[in-house]
């Protein structure tokens, strides 16, 4: 209990040190980190607006992608891309400097990274169009609240940062999303930097933090003719695994038996909050996607998408292919986990299954009867979603916060 006490002391004696040179050292104001999720992960929309700048080749700017994790920095570096590692002392002195952060997520606030930052401009992208609650808008974190020492730590740590500026992709989104989760003084309304790669060609840079054994494996499955189905559940507030093996929805088995039957090959992507303990080796046509590794490089190779509450089939949208989705635990879901946004049976453009049986005839009706009865319904569900659908999310970001004025060459 003492070391405990210590332990938070000393980290509280950190944060108002941090905090306090925030606010004595001049910012650079050509200066921008991005901070990618979980440890610094590179993935999802920092990564792309991240590579973005990187292609725009403009020597006037200085910018970083900040990671705590040793993998990550080293493939950075070894693909000559401007890269920190946190924490030490150099990469310190650039946080302190920064003019401006760019996240899509929660977690970069940790490890004292919020109060350095606290004088930068912050940007927020977040990870994707929800149907659930989020953030102040969630039930769970509003129960949270209402212990005064859970309060102070919220408050202490930066737990709800205002953001200077706010992405949101539709109006819709922007009401009903995004202003009840989150503080900000500014909100942009374009599309995501992640879905950019749908409308141009993949390089060496995109396939950066990939499953690259995956996207091996799914190019000869295609040269041979199979077609891939991927299933990206999301992860559950409640329960210590994914639900979908502890509720034994689905048999693996039978599924790799079904799919070597047509032709088709699963793709499994577990969400990367998730610790799935289930050994797919053994299986014919069924393989698991690194769990916290860039999924968007694969979207244009999937057939069909199958998913639950998550917020992917939103970006698949743009690739106009069939998705079934998969509630299985819908009222548990909706009592247990999160506050649903929108009706599912409505902003779901597919059909809805319940059962392993009824999931493997909705996949023969589309990709071996060749059905499809959601065209319309999915480009209706495109069209709300996304008020940009053109490829040009990340120069019109860009071009938002330099008409901001905050990227002038030169120090204060």
């Amino acid at each position: 209990m003492a070391k405990k006490i210590l332990v938070a002391g000393i980290m509280f004696v950190c944060m108002v040190l941090a905090f306090f040179l925030s606010f004595i050292i001049p910012k650079k104001r050509n200066l921008v980190l991005f901070i990618g999720s979980g440890d610094g992960q590179f993935r999802d929309n920092v990564k792309y607006l991240f590579l973005y700048l990187r292609r725009l080749d403009q020597k006037e700017y200085e910018f970083y992608f900040l990671t705590e994790n040793k993998k990550v920095f080293n493939n950075l570096k070894e693909n000559k891309l401007p890269v920190l590692f946190y924490p030490n002392i150099s990469t310190i002195s650039k946080l302190l400097r920064a003019s401006i952060v760019i996240v899509d997520n929660l977690m970069w606030i940790s490890n004292i990274k919020y109060h350095l930052l606290y004088r930068s401009y912050k940007v927020q992208l977040w990870h994707g169009c929800s149907i659930k609650s989020l953030e102040l808008d969630n039930p769970n974190e509003i129960i949270q609240m209402n212990s005064s020492r859970k309060k102070f730590i919220s408050i202490a740590s930066g737990r709800f940062p205002t953001y200077d500026l706010l992405l949101s992709t539709s109006e819709i989104n922007t009401q009903k999303i995004f202003l009840p989760a989150f503080k900000s003084k500014e909100i942009i309304e374009t599309g995501y930097p992640r879905n950019d790669i749908f409308f141009s060609n993949m390089d060496h840079l995109d396939l950066i933090g990939a499953d690259s054994k995956s996207l091996g494996a799914i190019n000869d499955l295609k040269k041979k003719g199979n077609k891939i189905i991927l299933y990206a559940p999301t992860f559950r507030d409640t329960g210590a695994g994914d639900d979908f093996i502890e509720n034994r929805v689905l048999n693996i088995k039978k599924l790799d038996h079904f799919a070597k039957k047509y032709n088709l090959f699963f793709m499994f992507k577990i969400h990367p909050f998730r610790r799935l303990k289930y050994d797919f080796k053994n299986m014919e046509n069924i393989y698991r996607y690194d769990d916290g590794s860039d999924i968007y490089p694969i979207l244009p190779f999937i057939d069909l998408l199958i998913t639950d509450y998550s917020s992917i089939f939103f970006d698949f949208l743009f690739l106009d292919k069939p998705i079934v989705f998969f509630p299985y635990d819908y009222y548990k879901y909706i009592q247990q986990d999160r506050k649903l946004k929108y009706n599912y049976s409505w902003i779901t453009p597919g059909p809805k299954c319940n059962t392993q049986d009824e999931l493997q005839n909705e996949i023969v009706e589309h990709l071996v009867d060749n059905k499809d009865e959601y065209v319309e319904k999915r480009q209706q569900i495109l069209n709300m979603s996304f008020k940009d659908k053109n490829g040009r999310s990340s120069e019109n970001i860009w071009n938002f916060i330099k008409k901001k004025n905050y990227l002038v060459l030169g120090s204060d």
